[in-house]
């Protein structure tokens, strides 16, 4: 059991924060609440907004304290731009993980602004004043989603999140980044709620690194055409075909279709929690689609630096869709025990099987570890068919253990949680927030479950976890 508690809650916490983060040369966009020097807002021209208003970022002092303040009171897709100081612009290649400190007001809660399946904010990169151009932030080289899980407000909330770019971005110095707050915030929606009238904080925007060193091969697949939404098929990657890691997956030999699909997990009605795992699926924008019964997707040539005794993986992974092409997961038991077919093939010929575990239901984060044969130079990462479909996303590969954070605060028993079940059969906690509740299957509760593991968070911010019974 406690195993169970401490999976779920380690998913919970720790999805996109890193441990050992270095400051020592941050680039900092937005810093105390001001903006720095390094950026400067690059207006639209008059000319090119006719009668479209664009979004607004200024500094501002509210209650005493300076922050930065971001007007979504564009419906046009005119998105706030920044141009970097071209004596001091940032370099993705050496800054790669983007911390960002914000606070969303109370109205904007239980909205569609920050309910899980769509994403809070969107922060898109350009190599080239043209690339800067693009109005619209997901239209950018490179583009980074941030989620408010758990729907905070009127508390500062701070994301760090790994910026996955192609070469096009990394090999050189950037010219500028666009971002864009609640987009789906629109008149004219059935969830429409009214103008906008209260906007969110921003207190510190930075770029920095991992200590112990970046990623050799990174891929999450957005900024990909998608190749399935719903249940339509659409034609694979024609929208761009420069992948973040810089190498296209080849589909070996289909005996169907020779085309690779991606797949956005993105269900018609928004929960804020989708499947349990408190990772959020617009997180996994666009995941590689292995289906079942198909040949091998194959990600070809990864070469290993010069000096790499051991290869440290990391990716999430997830059951697709049952083969009913419902959006009801299949039966769990049916999968439980399916293999993930996952393997390293090295060009000396030796072949590892990297995840060595089973499917599972909700997004998982597998990490492996694998000896780099002697003279190996390069390898195949094959992701196999096998018993049940499953999705891959956000897929790094380092020559050194990587420094995600490992927040086991249920082990920590930071606290003792007071809480019963009432009448109606729902859980009441008596001395802090209800941020969870999970049946023993690792998938959110319903009031059908007896056991329920329950995570708790007080007033100080702290976690603890604790199994409820049901009569």
């Amino acid at each position: 059991m406690k195993k169970l508690l401490s999976f779920i809650v380690s998913l919970m916490v720790s999805g996109t924060a890193f441990a050992e983060l270095s400051f020592d040369n941050a680039y900092w966009v937005i810093k105390d609440g001001k903006l720095t020097n390094n950026v400067e807002v690059w207006e639209y021209d008059p000319d090119d907004l006719e009668d479209k208003i664009p979004n607004v970022l200024k500094d501002t002092v509210v209650g005493g304290e300076n922050v930065v303040v971001y007007k979504q009171i564009s419906h046009d897709f005119l998105d706030v731009r920044l141009k970097f100081n071209t004596k001091n612009p940032l370099d993705l290649s050496t800054n790669y993980v983007m911390v960002l400190e914000y606070m969303i007001p109370s109205s904007h809660k239980d909205t569609m602004i920050s309910e899980g399946n769509k994403p809070l904010w969107i922060f898109g990169f350009a190599s080239t004043e043209n690339n800067l151009k693009v109005k619209n932030a997901t239209h950018a080289e490179a583009y980074s989603m941030v989620d408010a899980k758990w729907g905070a407000a009127d508390e500062w909330v701070t994301s760090y999140k790994y910026i996955y770019a192609p070469s096009t971005l990394t090999d050189s110095l950037l010219y500028g980044m666009n971002f864009t707050y609640a987009r789906e915030y629109k008149p004219g929606k059935s969830y429409y709620r009214g103008e906008m009238t209260e906007f969110p904080y921003i207190k510190n925007v930075a770029f920095v690194s991992i200590k112990e060193g970046k990623p050799f091969y990174a891929e999450n697949f957005d900024g990909i055409d998608l190749g399935e939404f719903y249940d339509e098929k659409l034609p694979g990657l024609k929208k761009k075909s420069l992948y973040n890691g810089d190498i296209k997956p080849v589909v070996t030999t289909d005996y169907n279709r020779g085309v690779l699909y991606l797949f956005r997990d993105f269900l018609p009605d928004s929960i804020a929690d989708q499947d349990g795992s408190g990772y959020i699926d617009c997180e996994q924008l666009h995941a590689l689609q292995v289906e079942s019964d198909r040949d091998s997707i194959m990600i070809p040539g990864i070469q290993i630096p010069t000096g790499t005794e051991k290869i440290y993986s990391k990716m999430l992974i997830k059951k697709h869709k049952n083969e009913k092409n419902t959006w009801v997961d299949a039966d769990f038991s049916e999968f439980s025990n399916a293999d993930l077919p996952i393997l390293l093939k090295f060009n000396t010929g030796e072949v590892v099987d990297l995840a060595k575990d089973t499917i599972k239901m909700i997004w998982t984060k597998f990490e492996g570890e694998v000896k780099v044969p002697a003279g190996a130079e390069s390898f195949d990462l094959i992701f196999k068919s096998g018993k049940a479909g499953y999705l891959v996303d956000d897929i790094m590969l380092s020559s050194q253990k990587f420094a995600d954070v490992k927040v086991d605060q249920v082990d920590a028993d930071a606290f003792d949680i007071v809480a019963y079940v009432d009448k109606n059969g729902d859980i009441v906690v008596l001395n802090g927030e209800l941020v969870a509740a999970y049946n023993m299957e690792g998938r959110v509760a319903t009031k059908a479950d007896k056991i329920v593991a329950i995570v708790v968070k007080n007033d100080k911010g702290q976690l603890a976890s604790k199994v409820i019974l049901r009569k």
